[in-house]
Order: structure tokens, then C-alpha cells, then sequence
């Protein structure tokens, strides 16, 4: 687990370090309109892959069967199928908002009333052919914690994204080479998990027995993914419709700079965390309670640092890294950095998904999506574009009695598992304001 652990942390540094260096010169290459833009296509076709989810990947991780060759070829097919749905999902989508930008259905000058929106989200409809035939051999590597290949894998396609993209942006100025760098990058990693990766190829085919117990789990990472999806997202698709598309550009630079840190945690969320509590869970409650544990101070510590690191001083990323049109994003940054608090129990969420009880986690995200649903437009209401970033903050919060109830019926709440996380924030929260003083006293 450390081994695999190093090396996803490593190539998260290096893959946000590219991210950064990339957005850093585009944004002096094309206006922030253009960020909006690419942002709202990213969110939607986002929640139509979470939409469509039947935890493909998570089945083939979980299963006593998962690297049989049956199976893998199973879980393919369904992956397959699933990606040309999509497919014709995206173009639908894209027509209804053509179709709606022409009788004028939402107010001018927003994101979704631009006309650039419907041909970009048609031309996005190629990821999802192109996550269709990724290779079963992702999952296996994730499920063997092969995360070497992985991570390189991932920086790789990145560079080749970023080197399309800025050329592009360099050559044109135009929003599409946003959108071409991710059409490349999706290529690129579907050609590489088939030619890359270690382990037997396997081809495309059909048992009812592997395809029930795909599905049968699935259903419930298909209602959790949903419910999922609007509980971390669902803040953008109800933004995209009241924010302008330049307001709505510089909120995505301040949340593209929060995933600079929450991307480190999803990833061993992802990879590592799901996979050893799965490993731990094989083998006796009691070694998956010790490891749930350690694990969750583990990310308390790191989740608690930061979230008071950034609430006190990320306003200065902003100041020293970007331009005047961006300024903005530097104090929607500073609140969104308290919403890193919130998904501490993102933890105990892989433990129901490896315990098999996905309800919870759709109980979860339920309380989150409804809160986001309620108090976004009652904060914009009330106190305009600040009122609606308050509000995606204190919604993020909603659903911890869920799994502190949830940690309490397993035994799992204990003060061991309770006692790092409000530490951890006041050194952060300390940490912070002395960099922020230096800060001003030296540049200001």
C-alpha cells in the first residue's frame, strides 16, 4: 500500500504540476470565457459518464472472479455498450441545447445560452467511444495495485494533451484547442491501456452468470454515481445557469486549483484505499477496522493542514500566478478550501463500497444534493455569486451524520478515528496566516 501509495502521490505532484503550468499560460493565450465554456461541457458530459455508471471497474476490483478471463470479457461488453449510449446521449444533449439557445430558453449571457455550447458537447460525444474500448487491463492494474503503470500512464497522456493544446492555443486563440487536447488525451489513453499495460489481452464477450453479478452490484453504484455526481458537482449545473459564462470561467480557475489537492486524495481514494480495505475485508472485520482507522487519520491530518492552509492564504496562488481578469477566483479559492474538511469521511465511503453497502453512500450524497439543490439559489438570492460559493461550501457538510451514524452501527467511531482532523486544521489555519502575513509584509 505505501509502495503504490508513492507512487500515486508522485505522479499526482507531476500531474499537477503540468495542469498548473498549462492553465498558468493558457490563460494568457485565451480569455476567461473560454475556460467557462470548456468547463460547463466538462460538467455535463462528467454527469452523464456518472449517469451512466455500473461500477465496471469497482466489480472487477471486489470480485473472487475479477481476472478471469470470462468475466474481463464480460465486464467489457458492458463497458462497450455503455460507451455508445453515451455516445448518442451526448448528441441528444447537444441538440436540446441547440434547439433551447434558439427560442431563447435561458437568459442571455449565461453559460448555457452561449451558441458555442451545443457544437462543443456534440463534438465531445468521441471521449465516450473512446472510454468504451479502454482495455480491462486499467482494472486489473488497479485491482493488483500495479500503480507504476498507472501513473505513468496517466502523465503521459497528460503531456501529450498539454503539448496539442497549447500549440493549438498558441496557433488559433480559440476555445476549441481546450477541447482537442482532451479529444487527444482520451485517445492516447485508450491506445496506451491496450498496448502498455501488463497482462493477457482478452476480447469482448458474454456470461449471464458474470454479467448478474456486474450488474447486480452495479445498480447500486449506478444510483450512487447519480446521486454521487450532484453532490460533488452539482454545484457547477445549477452556476451554469445564472452565472455569466466570464464569472462562471474564473470560478472553474479557482476549483481547477482546489483539485490540485483534492485530486491526491480522490486517487488514493480511488486506487489505493478501495482496493486494501477490499484486501482487508477478505480477511477479518477486525484487520479492516485497524486498517480503516490509520487510514483515516492518514487523511485528516492531510485534509485538516490544508483546508486551514488555504482558507487563510490561497488567495496568494491567485495574486502571484494570474492576471487581473482572474483576481476573483483568488477568495472563491479561500472558501472552497474549507470544503477539503468535508470529504474526510470520503473514507468511509470506500469502506461501505467494499463492504457492499452502497446504500449508505447513495444515503449520503442524497443529503449533500439536496442541500447544494436548496441553498445555491437561496444564497445567489440572497448575496449574489458570494451568497452561491458560501453555499457549495456549507452544503459539503450536510451529509456527515450519515456517516458518523453509519461509522457508529459498525463500531468504526471511535476517538482514534475522530481526534486529528480539528488539530490538523488549526495548524493549518496557524500555518496559513503566518504565510499570509509574511506575505504582505513583503509584497505589500
Amino acid at each position: 500500500m505505501l509502495r503504490a501509495t508513492g507512487w500515486l502521490v508522485g505522479g499526482n505532484i507531476s500531474s499537477q504540476a503540468l495542469r498548473l503550468l498549462s492553465n498558468l499560460i493558457l490563460t494568457r493565450l485565451l480569455v476567461p470565457e473560454a475556460f467557462g465554456l470548456v468547463a460547463a461541457v466538462n460538467t455535463l458530459y462528467f454527469a452523464l459518464v456518472m449517469f451512466s455508471d455500473l461500477g465496471v471497474w469497482q466489480s472487477v476490483v471486489k470480485s473472487e472472479r475479477g481476472t478471469q478471463g470470462e468475466f474481463l470479457g464480460t465486464a467489457w461488453s458492458v463497458q462497450l455498450m455503455r460507451g455508445a449510449l453515451l455516445c448518442a446521449v451526448v448528441l441528444l444533449i447537444a441538440l436540446g441545447f441547440h434547439l433551447t439557445g434558439r427560442i431563447g430558453y435561458f437568459q442571455s449571457g449565461t453559460v448555457y445560452a452561449d451558441p458555442r455550447l451545443p457544437p462543443m458537447i456534440a463534438v465531445f460525444s468521441l471521449c465516450a467511444l473512446l472510454q468504451g474500448l479502454e482495455s480491462m487491463k486499467l482494472a486489473i492494474a488497479q485491482r493488483e495495485l500495479k500503480v507504476a503503470y498507472l501513473t505513468r500512464l496517466e502523465v503521459i497522456t497528460q503531456v501529450i494533451a498539454m503539448v496539442v493544446t497549447l500549440a493549438l492555443a498558441l496557433a488559433t486563440r480559440s476555445v476549441w484547442s481546450l477541447l482537442a487536447g482532451t479529444l487527444v488525451s482520451a485517445a492516447a489513453r485508450t491506445a496506451m491501456s491496450h498496448w502498455y499495460l501488463p497482462g493477457p489481452s482478452c476480447r469482448p464477450g458474454w456470461d449471464r452468470s458474470c454479467a448478474g453479478e456486474i450488474v447486480g452490484f452495479g445498480k447500486w453504484i449506478f444510483v450512487s454515481s447519480v446521486i454521487g455526481f450532484l453532490a460533488a458537482h452539482g454545484e457547477k449545473l445549477i452556476l451554469g445557469s445564472s452565472l455569466t459564462t466570464e464569472t462562471f470561467g474564473v470560478f472553474s480557475i479557482a476549483t481547477t486549483l482546489m483539485m490540485a489537492v483534492m485530486s491526491v486524495y480522490a486517487s488514493l481514494n480511488a486506487h489505493i484505499i478501495f482496493s486494501t480495505l477490499s484486501e482487508a475485508l477478505r480477511s477479518d472485520s477486525e484487520s479492516a477496522a485497524r486498517v480503516y482507522t490509520r487510514v483515516q487519520q492518514i487523511a485528516d491530518a492531510f485534509l485538516g493542514v490544508m483546508a486551514g492552509g488555504i482558507f487563510m492564504s490561497g488567495h496568494w496562488v491567485v495574486d502571484l500566478l494570474y492576471d487581473h481578469r482572474y483576481q476573483n477566483a483568488g477568495w472563491m479559492l479561500q472558501w472552497l478550501g474549507l470544503g477539503l474538511l468535508a470529504i474526510r469521511h470520503q473514507v468511509v465511503e470506500q469502506l461501505m463500497f467494499a463492504k457492499g453497502q452502497p446504500v449508505w453512500v447513495s444515503a449520503s450524497n442524497s443529503v449533500r444534493a439536496i442541500s447544494l439543490a436548496l441553498l445555491i439559489p437561496a444564497g445567489f438570492a440572497a448575496a449574489g455569486e458570494r451568497g452561491a460559493i458560501a453555499a457549495v461550501v456549507v452544503s459539503q457538510f450536510s451529509s456527515w451524520p450519515v456517516a458518523l451514524w453509519f461509522k457508529y452501527r459498525n463500531q468504526l467511531l471511535t476517538l482514534a478515528s475522530e481526534r486529528i482532523w480539528l488539530p490538523a486544521f488549526a495548524v493549518g489555519v496557524l500555518a496559513g496566516w503566518a504565510l499570509d502575513s509574511a506575505l504582505s509584509t513583503i509584497l505589500k
